[in-house]
Order: C-alpha cells, then sequence, then structure tokens
C-alpha cells in the first residue's frame, strides 16, 4: 500500500477544497493501492469531508488553540510513515506547511521550489520540486492543484477534470426531487437560481444590481426564481427578499439545508446567477450551468471549472463595473 500525507493546514474554504479534487482523483489512478491522508484545519461550514472528497482516507487536524493540541498533532504526524509527502500550494507558498511536510516521515517529498517568481525558502529538503509560472499563464486552481500531481508521475489532463461531477447520495437526490416538485410545478418554466452572497467584499456584484436584473428576467422571461443563502449571507439575502417582495417577484428560497441537498437541487437548475463563491464552485461540479462575476483577471483563476458557463468579468478590480445589461445578455442564452 501507498501511504500518501498531503499537507493543506491553510484553508477551509468550499471553494477552494471542490479545486483539490482532481489532484487527489489523479493521485489514485496513478497509485491505484494508495491510502490518502489530509493535514486539514477546521472547515468554516458543516460538511462531512471524507463525504466531500471520497478519495480521502485520513483526516489530521491541525490547530495551534493550545500547547497540548499542537503536541498531539505533531505526535499523530510523526507517529506513521509515509510514502509520498505532498504540500499543493496553489496561491501563496504556506511555510507553515512546508515545516510540517519537513517533520512528517515520508520517503519522498514534493513541493514547489519557486512560485511565481518566490522561490521557497525550505525547499532544501524536498525531492521533488519543480518552478511554475501560474500568475503569468494565467493557469486556473483546479490546474495549479493538478499540477502537484502531475509532479509525482500523474497523467489525468485538464478536460478530463472538467468532465469530474460530485456523487450525490440517494436521499440526497430525493430530497431534491421533492424539493423541485413542491416549489416548481410547471416542468416547462425554466428554473434560475440567484446566491447573491459571497465571502469577500470584492467578489460581491450590487445588490441592487441583482435586484435590476432579477425582475429583467422575471417580467421578459418569466422563469421560476431561486434564491440560496448561506450561512454568513442573511443581510444580502434578507435585503433582496425585501425588494423582490416589494416589485411582486415571486421566489423560492433555499437556506438552511445541508451541502449535499443544495448541491442535489442545484443540479437541477437551468442556471445559476452567482458571485465567485463556494456555491459557484458547487454548481459547477454539480454541471449546473453558471454565469459569475469576477474582477479584472480573476475570472481564469477561479471560474467555474467543471461546466464552463458565463463568466463576466469586469475590466477594473471594481466588479459593479459590469452592468445589468451585460449579464442581462449572457443570462438570455439559457431562457
Amino acid at each position: 500500500m501507498t501511504e500518501i500525507l498531503v499537507i493543506r493546514p491553510q484553508s477551509n474554504q468550499l471553494g477552494d477544497t471542490i479545486c483539490t479534487l482532481p489532484m487527489y482523483k489523479a493521485l489514485k489512478e496513478k497509485y491505484t493501492d494508495s491510502r490518502i491522508t489530509l493535514v486539514g484545519c477546521p472547515t468554516n461550514y458543516a460538511v462531512d469531508l471524507k463525504k466531500l472528497n471520497p478519495y480521502l482516507d485520513e483526516i489530521i487536524i491541525y490547530s495551534r488553540e493550545s500547547y497540548g493540541v499542537l503536541f498531539n498533532f505533531i505526535k499523530s504526524l510523526r507517529g506513521k510513515k509515509y510514502d509520498i509527502v505532498l504540500v499543493p500550494s496553489s496561491i501563496r507558498m504556506s511555510y507553515t506547511s512546508y515545516v510540517i511536510a519537513l517533520l512528517a516521515k515520508g520517503s519522498l517529498k514534493a513541493g514547489v521550489g519557486r512560485m511565481d517568481g518566490e522561490k521557497n525558502r525550505l525547499k532544501f529538503f524536498l525531492d521533488v520540486k519543480p518552478e511554475y509560472d501560474w500568475k503569468k499563464n494565467r493557469v486556473h486552481q483546479v490546474s495549479r492543484f493538478l499540477d502537484s500531481a502531475r509532479s509525482l508521475g500523474c497523467v489525468m489532463t485538464d478536460d478530463e477534470a472538467g468532465k469530474m461531477r460530485i456523487e450525490l447520495p440517494e436521499e440526497d437526490r430525493r430530497f431534491a426531487d421533492l424539493f423541485m416538485s413542491s416549489n416548481f410545478k410547471d416542468k416547462n418554466r425554466k428554473v434560475v437560481g440567484f446566491h447573491p452572497g459571497a465571502g469577500q467584499k470584492i467578489n460581491t456584484w450590487n445588490l441592487h444590481n441583482y435586484i435590476e436584473l432579477i425582475k429583467k428576467i422575471y417580467e421578459s422571461s418569466n422563469p421560476y426564481i431561486l434564491i440560496s443563502s448561506g450561512v454568513i449571507d442573511g443581510d444580502i439575502t434578507g435585503r433582496l427578499r425585501a425588494a423582490l417582495d416589494e416589485n411582486g417577484v415571486k421566489y423560492c428560497m433555499m437556506s438552511g439545508i445541508s451541502l449535499f441537498e443544495t448541491a442535489a437541487v442545484l443540479s437541477r437548475l437551468d442556471l445559476l446567477v452567482t458571485n465567485n463563491t463556494g456555491i459557484m464552485h458547487l454548481a459547477s461540479y454539480c454541471g449546473t450551468p453558471t454565469a459569475a462575476f469576477f474582477y479584472k483577471d480573476d475570472a481564469s483563476e477561479w471560474g467555474p471549472f467543471f461546466r464552463k458557463g458565463e463568466m463576466l468579468e469586469s475590466s477594473s478590480m471594481d466588479i459593479n463595473e459590469i452592468s445589468v445589461s451585460a449579464a442581462y445578455e449572457k443570462v438570455l442564452k439559457y431562457l
């Protein structure tokens, strides 16, 4: 059995996690007898990571909340020898990750020697240390993670990775069937979802724009409207709902359900209009067409990968330079 340790203690974002999935699949396909352990951190969303990532066999949580917790982490880390220790850097080099890799017992250690002009000061102990110019070449995050696997001889292409889809359990598919039949009774009408929230302000298209776009779509094409809301989106979705109620736009809310139930519903939509956020990546991984908003030069790195959608990108760092009319033209293709 090939024991593989993947070290990613710096990210607990849903979108980042989804972007890593082809890397894990590529590792499993090359090392068919492998057992993969992830060094991760506590997630900021309620999800079973091993359910979302079926290629994981074990998770070791990295935390510095106390000396005792940190001691137990190091003890657990050092308790096994791995055949491969991999640090898949993609945005920046986390020296915490490389210190963990240095401490881990491993026959072969792989990471990044240089990334976008920055040298890895801790590359001295790495056996595999390729150099990348991802920013210059505008390489997508999924491809960056795949490059980590490719440095170990994995051969998955971007096209093969793009065909991957989430595995939805039967109970979640049944939930989606009931949700759709209860809320959207006319099967001849399109169902368009909107996710106005985002983890960062720079990624958030203006709420007024969402309101105007929904009104325009509702009046011209009369689709069913679905509004999705995450745990941090209560304020923006509350204001959106108030505006839609005031303008007589009928809609259905989707919130407070599990990640896999959300994924199952997203997989039934004709289109999701969204900011660059975890829900966008989840919808893409479900094969759902998406129209997503990005600031300048961000779409090539973070755009919907698993289902190529419509990417609206501003000409500056101000995402609100994207007009309602430009978004409407993109959405019309699906209505």
